[in-house]
C-alpha cells in the first residue's frame, strides 16, 4: 500500500508569463503564502518547475491551508493533494484510496508529466489508470467520459514523486499582493470602491484604505461598514490599514458657502485632496477609487 502523504499544490498562470520579473514575482507570492498560511501548524514551502509545493507532514489542518492558499492573489488554482513514488504501482494505490466509497457515474483521469523522460506518455498513463479504475468499480457503475466527468482524478508526474488529487479550488489569479507596490484606496460604504480596492490587488498592489465619515454629525454607522469591508478584503492581502478622516467640519463649510448643484462636486474634490495628502505622507504614489467599476 502506497503511503499517501497530504500536501497543496499551487498553481500560478500570469506570473509565468512575465519573463523578465518572474523571479521577484515568485519570490512575492511565497512570501504572501507564508503569510497565509502562518498561523495553520507546519508547513513547508518549496518551489517546484511550473508550481508552489506546500508540504503539509504533521499538518492538522489541510482543508484550512488550501482554502487560504486560495485566497492568494496570483494563485490561479490549489489542490489539496497526495504525494506518493512515481510508480504505476503506487498511483494505482492512491487512484483507488481516491475513487473507494465513491459514487460516481462517469470519470476521467488527467495525467500530466512534469518530464518528458517518464517511461509512459500522459496518454498512455491516462489509458493504464482508466482502465484501472473500470476494473475497480466496474463497467456497470461508472464510465469514461472526457468532457463532462462527475470525478476527475488529476495526476502530477515529477521525477521524484507525483501529486494525485481531485477538485482543484480556482484562486483570484493575478499578481501577488505587493509586487506592484502600494495604492490608496477610497472607500466608501457602497460596493464600488471595494471591488475597485480587490482588483487592484489582484493586479498586484497592496491597499491602504482610507475612509470619510461624518461623525458627530451623523451617526458612526459608515466607520463599522467600512472596518467591516476592510476585515473581509483583508483576507486577501493580510494586513491592511485604515485611515478614518472626519470630513462633517468641511461638509458644514461647504454646505454654507457653496451653491447646492456644486456640492457633491466640491465633496468629491475635498476628498481627493485630503486622500492625496495621506497617500504621499504614507508613500503612496497612486489613488484608487470605484466610479469606472
Amino acid at each position: 500500500m502506497a503511503r499517501l502523504r497530504p500536501a497543496v499544490i499551487v498553481h500560478y498562470h500570469e506570473i509565468s508569463l512575465k519573463r523578465g520579473n518572474r523571479p521577484l514575482f515568485l519570490r512575492q507570492l511565497a512570501r504572501n503564502l507564508e503569510r497565509a498560511v502562518s498561523d495553520l501548524g507546519p508547513v513547508r514551502l518549496r518551489q517546484l518547475t511550473g508550481r508552489i509545493l506546500l508540504d503539509l507532514d504533521g499538518n492538522e489542518h489541510p482543508e484550512a491551508v488550501r482554502d487560504r492558499a486560495a485566497r492568494v492573489c496570483g494563485v490561479a488554482s490549489v489542490a489539496l493533494a497526495w504525494r506518493v513514488a512515481s510508480t504505476i504501482e503506487a498511483m494505482k494505490a492512491a487512484v483507488a484510496q481516491i475513487v473507494d466509497g465513491r459514487r460516481f457515474p462517469s470519470f476521467r483521469i488527467s495525467a500530466r508529466r512534469a518530464f518528458k523522460t517518464y517511461p509512459m506518455t500522459s496518454v498512455e498513463l491516462n489509458r493504464e489508470l482508466g482502465a484501472f479504475v473500470l476494473e475497480r468499480i466496474g463497467h456497470d457503475a461508472t464510465r469514461v467520459d472526457l468532457h463532462h466527468a462527475d470525478l476527475d482524478v488529476h495526476l502530477e508526474v515529477l521525477p521524484a514523486e507525483t501529486f494525485v488529487y481531485v477538485q482543484p479550488t480556482p484562486g483570484p489569479g493575478g499578481l501577488p499582493v505587493g509586487a506592484s507596490g502600494t495604492v490608496a484606496a477610497l472607500l466608501s460604504g457602497g460596493i464600488d470602491s471595494p471591488v475597485a480596492a480587490w482588483r487592484m490587488m489582484k493586479r498586484g498592489c497592496r491597499v491602504l484604505f482610507v475612509h470619510f465619515h461624518s461623525v458627530p454629525y451623523l451617526p458612526a454607522t459608515s466607520q463599522a461598514k467600512a472596518r467591516a469591508l476592510v476585515e473581509r478584503l483583508t483576507e486577501w492581502q493580510y494586513r491592511s490599514q485604515l485611515m478614518l478622516v472626519p470630513l462633517g467640519e468641511i461638509q458644514r463649510e461647504v454646505v454654507l458657502t457653496v451653491p447646492p448643484p456644486l456640492r457633491v462636486v466640491v465633496y468629491r474634490r475635498m476628498m481627493v485632496r485630503i486622500a492625496q495628502v495621506l497617500a504621499r505622507q504614507s508613500g503612496v504614489l497612486a489613488l484608487a477609487t470605484g466610479e469606472s467599476v
